[in-house]
């Protein structure tokens, strides 16, 4: 799935995030996207899901950091 993270500065700090995951394999595409596939047995939506979740808990958590 691609991610499209919008502030290139957050870019190496996505990848980090989801390169820290066992099950995740991400790269950088583009300017400002990633492509991100989590290994495992997931449908296509179940895969979206999981991975919007992941890329909302990591902007909550950069919200925190801001703080």
């Amino acid at each position: 799935m691609r991610v499209n993270v919008g502030d290139p500065e957050l870019v190496r700090s996505l990848l980090d995030y989801f390169e820290s995951a066992a099950d995740c394999v991400a790269v950088q595409v583009g300017e400002t996207e990633i492509e991100v596939a989590l290994l495992g047995s997931y449908g296509v939506e179940r895969h979206n899901d999981v991975v919007e979740d992941l890329v909302a808990e990591f902007r909550r958590k950069q919200s925190l950091s801001r703080r």
